[in-house]
């Protein structure tokens, strides 16, 4: 469930960028729609660490290490 969630968070992430590439190509002399997206991507990657990291706290998340 936690995995699925971290998936979403990313593709989001991912579609918010796109999203203010595509704003900056449209109108390349500064446009509110991509600062907004660009807004979004950031409040969404601080907001994703902040659940890693509380995972980890909470013990829902354990890191494995790579494999020897």
């Amino acid at each position: 469930m936690v995995k699925l969630i971290v998936v979403i968070l990313l593709l989001v992430i991912v579609a918010s960028l796109g999203s203010a590439l595509l704003h900056l190509v449209r109108e390349p002399h500064g446009s509110k729609r991509m600062a907004k997206a660009l807004t979004w991507r950031i409040g969404l990657s601080v907001g994703l660490f902040l659940l890693l990291l509380l995972g980890y706290a909470t013990g829902v998340l354990t890191p494995t290490g790579l494999p020897g």
